[in-house]
């Protein structure tokens, strides 16, 4: 059973974000993580991605985080806090807190 969840937020580069979203979703694959929700958003910089991801032990999410850190086109991943089960009704309160993404490539964007 995969008990152990991660939720990951992170912006890809407009220049091809399809290709790009498709090899997040073979690491995931290729892990055997197993893909709770994935959240798209459109903005300036390109796409922002959160993700939630269950695992059978953390070793297999922390890779997976290691590995979308090294993909060509994604921006810094953060790891979000996971609600508690109980809790499912506050998530949204708890999306609203944090912060905007704030990336290098924003920075260049609101520079021009």
């Amino acid at each position: 059973m995969k008990n152990t969840q991660a939720n990951f937020r992170f912006c890809i580069e407009d220049d091809a974000p399809i290709a790009t979203l498709e090899a997040v979703l073979a690491i995931v694959r290729r892990l055997d993580l197993e893909l709770r929700s994935l959240r798209t958003h459109a903005i300036s910089a390109g796409l922002e991605v959160q993700l939630r991801l269950a695992a059978a032990d953390q070793d297999g999410l922390t890779l997976c985080r290691m590995r979308l850190n090294n993909l060509v086109g994604i921006l810094a991943v953060r790891v979000l806090p996971v609600a508690a089960a109980g809790a499912a009704a506050t998530a949204p309160s708890a999306y609203i807190s944090i912060p905007p993404y704030n990336s290098a490539h924003q920075h260049r964007q609101d520079a021009v």
